[in-house]
C-alpha cells in the first residue's frame, strides 16, 4: 500500500492533469529519484496517466552509463513506460558557470527537448523538503536576496516537485528494498551544497534543535510569497528607462525594474550579481558623471540624456 503523505502530495501536484496525457519522471537511480518514479506510477493509473522516465547520462564519470542503464532498468521495473535514456556534454553543452550549474542546464536543455518532441505535459523531479532547505541556507550564506532564498516552487512551468514538503527521510523509506545509486558527487565535500547537507544542516539541527529543516522550508514559502508581490508590482510600471520615474519607486521595485531591464539588454540572469544591480542603482540615485559600467555578457550600461542605456559591446 502506498504511503498516504506521498500519495496525497503526488495527487496534489497531478490534479489538473487530464486522462491520457504524458508525465516523465527525471530518473538519476537514486532513492529519491526511484520512490518519485514508484509513486507517479501507481497514482498515474489512479488518474489515467502515461508516466515515463527520462535518464540523463551526465558522461562525467567513469562508468556513467552502466549507471544510467542500471536507473533505466529500475525505472522499467517500477512500471514506467517509456523509458528513455539521454547522453548529454555537460562541458561543451548548454552550460556555464560551474560543474553543477552546467549539469542542471545541460539536463534540463534535455528534458525540454523531449518534452516539445513528445507532448509530455509535466516532468516530475524528485527534490524533497531537505533540499530546499538546503537551498535556502546556501542563499543566505551568499547573501542572497528574496527571490532567491524563496528557493524552488512545487510547480514551475514544465517542471513538478510532488515531494518538495516532505522529509528525505520518508520518501527515500519507501523504496528501502531497492537498490538506488547515490552519485559519488553527492558527497563530494567539494560541493558547497554536499558541506551544508552532511556537515551545516546537522550542526544547526543539533545546536538548536529539531525542526530547523522544516523552518527554513517554511521562510522560502513565506519569501516567495513576498517575492512574487514584488515582482508583480514592478511588472505593473513596465519597463521604464527614464532615471527621474526610477529614482521615484521603492528601491524594491526600482531594482527588480533593473534586472528586468539588463535581461532585456542581453544580460544573463545567472550571471547578474546584486553589486551589479546597485551599481546600476547608482546611475539614478547617485549621478556624479560616472563612466559606463561593464555588465556580464559584455553588455555596458550607461546614463545618457536621462535615460538608462544598455548597449551589447563586441568580445575582444
Amino acid at each position: 500500500m502506498m504511503n498516504l503523505e506521498l500519495r496525497r502530495a503526488l495527487l496534489d501536484t497531478l490534479a489538473d492533469l487530464e486522462p491520457g496525457d504524458l508525465i516523465m519522471v527525471a530518473c538519476s537511480g537514486g532513492a529519491d529519484s526511484l520512490a518519485l518514479v514508484k509513486g507517479a506510477v501507481h497514482v498515474g493509473r489512479e488518474l489515467s496517466l502515461r508516466v515515463g522516465a527520462i535518464v540523463i547520462d551526465h558522461q562525467l564519470q567513469s562508468g556513467s552509463t552502466l549507471v544510467a542503464n542500471g536507473a533505466a532498468a529500475e525505472a522499467e521495473d517500477l512500471g514506467a513506460d517509456p523509458v528513455e535514456l539521454i547522453p548529454v556534454d555537460v562541458i561543451s553543452g548548454p552550460g556555464s558557470g560551474g560543474l553543477e550549474s552546467a549539469a542542471r542546464d545541460a539536463r534540463r536543455f534535455a528534458f525540454e527537448q523531449y518534452a516539445d518532441k513528445h507532448d509530455v505535459k509535466a516532468i516530475l523531479l524528485g527534490h524533497t523538503r531537505d533540499d530546499q532547505a538546503e537551498t535556502v541556507l546556501l542563499g543566505l550564506a551568499r547573501g542572497s536576496g528574496a527571490r532567491s532564498l524563496s528557493g524552488m516552487r512545487t510547480i514551475d512551468g514544465l517542471y513538478r516537485r510532488p515531494y518538495l514538503r516532505l522529509s528525505r527521510e520518508l520518501v527515500r523509506s519507501t523504496v528501502s528494498d531497492l537498490l538506488a545509486h547515490e552519485d559519488p558527487h553527492n558527497s563530494d565535500p567539494s560541493f558547497a551544497r554536499v558541506r551544508v547537507r552532511e556537515t551545516a544542516l546537522p550542526v544547526l539541527e543539533n545546536q538548536l534543535g529539531p525542526g530547523v529543516t522544516a523552518a527554513l522550508a517554511r521562510t522560502a514559502d513565506m519569501l516567495r510569497d513576498d517575492a512574487d508581490a514584488l515582482d508583480e508590482l514592478a511588472s505593473a510600471h513596465g519597463l521604464p528607462d527614464d532615471v527621474e520615474v526610477l529614482a521615484k519607486l521603492p528601491r524594491a521595485i526600482r531594482t527588480r525594474i533593473i534586472r528586468r531591464l539588463a535581461q532585456t539588454g542581453g544580460v544573463s540572469m545567472n550571471d547578474l550579481t546584486r553589486d551589479h544591480v546597485l551599481g546600476v542603482d547608482a546611475l539614478i540615485t547617485h549621478w556624479h558623471g560616472q563612466g559606463p559600467l561593464n555588465l556580464p555578457g559584455n553588455v555596458n550600461v550607461t546614463r545618457e540624456h536621462g535615460k538608462l542605456k544598455f548597449i551589447a559591446t563586441q568580445q575582444t
